[in-house]
């Protein structure tokens, strides 16, 4: 129920108005000084915040160069792979490489290449890998238990990011298609 501030209390109610200026009944505000040290406070914490997210964004993009780079050392390393252990047109292990990758035609072919942008087989360019770089080692090896060293090549392809990062991928090649001592 509520009365008028000005009506005469009834019994047993204190002579006081509804509408106090008591402090202690009313709800108490904040002065200006508190309010000044609540809006620094948080303008540090959000400076903070952003200083922190900021770095974050900065580096949102080097998990897709990443994948991107072991995306080009995976797709060399199959073109490599499948092509045969020997030189079709010599039937020996590793001649003499032609000048133009459009025109390898076995694993060792590979030995040796390298390129500071990325290219399709046909020597075209793509614009938009221009900044990754590719080489590509092939060596015998006799790291593979059971399989004598002239039956398997080891193929190490190291693929360049923008980042200057290298990532290497390491693959084996055996004669398993001409020579049945290797399979």
């Amino acid at each position: 129920m509520r009365r008028s501030p000005w009506a005469a209390a009834p019994c047993g109610w204190p002579e006081q108005p509804v509408m106090s200026i008591n402090p202690e009944r009313g709800q108490r505000g904040l002065t200006l000084v508190e309010l000044v040290i609540a809006i620094a406070v948080a303008g540090v914490l959000v400076a903070a915040l952003m200083s922190s997210y900021s770095a974050v964004v900065g580096r949102s993009a080097d998990p897709m160069i990443r994948t991107q780079t072991i995306a080009l050392a995976e797709s060399f390393m199959e073109e490599a792979t499948l092509k045969p252990f020997l030189d079709p047109a010599t039937g020996t292990r590793c001649p003499t490489a032609p000048a133009s990758r459009a025109n390898f035609n076995n694993v060792c072919d590979y030995n040796g290449y390298s390129d500071n942008s990325i290219r399709l087989p046909d020597g075209s360019t793509v614009a938009s890998l221009s900044s990754y770089s590719v080489s590509i080692v092939v060596a015998d090896t006799n790291s593979l238990p059971g399989i004598a060293s002239n039956c398997a090549l080891r193929i190490a392809v190291s693929v360049t990011n923008p980042l200057n990062e290298t990532m290497t991928l390491v693959g084996y090649r055996t004669d398993y298609e001409s020579n049945p001592a290797c399979s």
